[in-house]
């Protein structure tokens, strides 16, 4: 199963040349005088051919013919590479797609049907800077799209380029070796394109672009601009993806030769034997490092340690970093992906539930910071996120358990079938790790359930936070459960799904005092919530000014508004903006008094990280900071005892002494 996903820009192409417009009518100025505008330039940046879907399709197959027919030589794999780069149809298919504006909402729409398809396209786009071996994978992955017949022979051709040592070369530098004519040929379209579209010659990475409508007045002494950013992502619910013929990771990593993976320490212990065998039998170089995905090691300095392995390797802003672990390093390396020469791509391989469903494909990359939630963080999604379930075997009960939290959320905000599937099969999912445990592993019925409601999860979630990508908007439906534990769930050590359900149960409530949900309702969300072993209440709530003090934080962040998501009715989003301190107390001990008649007292099982074998965040914090306290007392020992030393010594007088000494106590 298969999400590619095109993040929207908001300008469509525009022609190159400036042109001039006067404005229909004229700006009055503060004072009341009518003031004639200047005439305005129009600066565009980019002209791209239009879109003709029977065209592409036929020239792609026109391509892949020419191509067949030139394995039935004898030729090595590179040599056979530089006949196709000689045929005139397949120059056709990629000059032609090199001009299109692959990443534009009339392309996805285009090719909506064959998401496989549109995703091959998109990179086929780039062929000029591809490895030569990465144009081969591209063009079998169009064969199994376009004509299953030849699939297998372009496999064959694949698989000999890649064993051949010049399978990285870059098709701009096999060119070279083409005949004068067609490399001519080539030339002449790289260079249009350094004007016409840059991305498709120079690009910084193949998954993103840039787009701008800038307008100044004749004397340029006021410019106005619209800026878009681009993004492509991609997104595969997979099964066994460190199998060697599971290719991928391999159609990311083989044509760049090499793979720079942050790996979850948890996820080496475990799958670290397999991680390292899958790259080694495809002859992949891989340089993997480890590091802490506990919740305590998500500060910013736990950021600055990636960023330093990744400036120590030298990862390219072109190759993607792969991220292997939970919600955790998903955040973290995201986050310093975003900060790495400004911007670098990475691959999501999401081991948990977390990652899985929501941290895993999110723009949103973070890390933690003054005893609050991600403080710090930029909007960064990775380029491919693949879920696993399989890696959730190996996962904590607890761990698990609290996971399912971000499934609850989008179903209950978003699908109410999706709610229905978990008050059907929620609590055996959680039970049997989602159908990698005992006889639900043979259960072919149970495991098509389990891909569902991971599968419908993922895209209510990408639904929700795809068009917001840079949250310009506050109507965040995946913000579900998220309003006012993020200040309490560091200080209890609760884990974050077990927090979020606390969070979740809150709002389900007020949403039954709103009328938005009906009694019956809200029992049904909390039963979930329950019946998963989530907490609906922890004894933290139980300060006011706490959670008060949160609210205020969490109106701050979200530009000024409350905008609680909250269900109306079940399974469709609702925001509540109005809640005085007076009412979020009464509120909270009513909810209190309700949830406290659930099954352990509204508690969850294992809640804290302590439960289930984490380290406590908030005496990690008290740790950390003792250890620094402890040191920094050090240094200001030494230097009394150099002071005094300087005085002995007769360097400094005693009123120079005495003002150091005063200023070091």
């Amino acid at each position: 199963m298969g999400v590619a996903a095109v993040g929207a820009g908001t300008l469509c192409a525009l022609a190159m040349s400036a042109k001039r417009s006067r404005a229909a009518r004229p700006l009055r100025a503060r004072g009341g005088d009518v003031v004639e505008t200047l005439p305005t330039t129009e600066i565009n940046y980019y002209k791209l051919d239009s879109i003709n879907t029977t065209q592409i399709l036929a020239s792609m197959r026109g391509a892949l013919k020419a191509m067949r027919a030139i394995f039935d030589s004898e030729k090595p794999a590179e040599e056979q590479m530089k006949d196709a780069l000689c045929d005139q149809d397949v120059r056709f298919a990629l000059v032609s797609l090199s001009r299109l504006p692959v990443f534009s909402h009339e392309f996805g729409l285009a090719f909506k049907d064959d998401l496989d398809l549109l995703h091959t396209l998109k990179q086929l786009k780039y062929f000029w800077n591809l490895p030569q071996s990465q144009l081969a994978i591209l063009m079998e992955n169009l064969a199994r799209r376009l004509d299953a017949a030849s699939a297998a022979d372009f496999s064959i051709f694949t698989e000999k380029l890649c064993q051949s040592s010049a399978h990285l070369l870059a098709i701009k530098e096999v060119s070279k070796e083409l005949p004068e004519d067609v490399h001519a040929e080539y030339m002449k379209n790289a260079a249009y394109l350094e004007d016409a579209d840059a991305h498709a010659v120079y690009p910084t990475s193949i998954y993103r672009q840039c787009d701008a409508l800038t307008l100044a007045t004749q004397d340029a002494s006021t410019i106005e601009a619209v800026m878009s950013t681009t993004i492509t992502t991609t997104i595969k619910i997979a099964r066994k993806v460190l199998d060697p013929s599971n290719h991928l990771l391999f159609d990311v990593y083989k044509p760049l030769g090499r793979c720079v993976a942050v790996v979850d320490d948890k996820v080496d212990e475990h799958y670290g034997a397999e991680i390292d065998n899958y790259f080694a039998t495809h002859g992949i170089e891989f340089t993997k490092l480890v590091f802490s995905g506990n919740e305590v090691d998500k500060g910013i300095e736990d950021v600055e340690r990636i960023l330093v392995a990744m400036k120590k390797y030298s990862v390219g802003r072109h190759e993607p970093l792969l991220v292997i672990g939970g919600g955790v390093i998903a955040d973290i390396a995201g986050f310093a992906t975003s900060l790495y020469s400004r911007n670098t791509p990475y691959v999501m391989l999401c081991t948990s539930i977390v990652s899985g469903i929501d941290a895993g494909p999110s723009p949103r990359v973070c890390c933690n910071g003054y005893d609050y939630k991600n403080l710090y963080g930029s909007y960064h999604p990775p380029v491919l996120t693949i879920t696993d379930r399989g890696f959730w075997k190996t996962l904590h009960p607890g761990w698990l358990r609290h996971g399912v939290a971000e499934i609850i959320k989008m179903a209950v905000m978003k699908d109410l079938t999706l709610f229905e599937l978990l008050e059907k099969h929620g609590v055996r999912a959680v039970q049997t790790k989602f159908g990698t445990e005992g006889d639900s592993v043979d259960d072919a019925e149970f495991q098509d359930v389990c891909d569902l409601i991971v599968g419908k999860a993922m895209e209510g979630y990408v639904r929700s936070e795809y068009g917001n990508l840079w949250e310009t908007h506050q109507c965040r439906p995946h913000a579900y459960g998220h309003t006012w534990c993020p200040g309490y769930e560091l200080p209890a050590g609760m884990l974050h799904g077990q927090a979020v359900g606390t969070c979740m149960g809150f709002g389900a409530y007020l949403s039954f005092i709103e009328g938005w949900v009906s009694e019956e309702e809200m029992h049904r969300v909390l039963k979930v919530i329950s019946d998963c072993e989530l907490s609906l209440y922890h004894p933290i709530m139980d300060d006011d000014k706490m959670v008060w003090k949160t609210q205020l934080a969490i109106v701050e962040k979200r530009g000024g508004n409350l905008c609680a998501p909250i269900p109306k009715p079940l399974g469709f989003s609702g925001y509540l903006n109005d809640l005085s301190e007076e009412q979020l107390y009464q509120r909270m001990h009513e909810y209190k008094d309700l949830v406290s008649k659930y099954p352990r007292g509204g508690r969850g099982v294992e809640e804290h990280c302590v439960d289930v074998g984490l380290e406590d965040p908030q005496a990690k914090k008290l740790q950390k900071k003792a250890e620094a306290e402890a040191g920094q007392a050090a240094v200001v020992a030494g230097k009394l005892e150099l002071l005094e030393q300087l005085r002995h010594e007769g360097l400094i007088n005693a009123e120079q002494f005495e003002l150091k000494h005063q200023q070091l106590a």
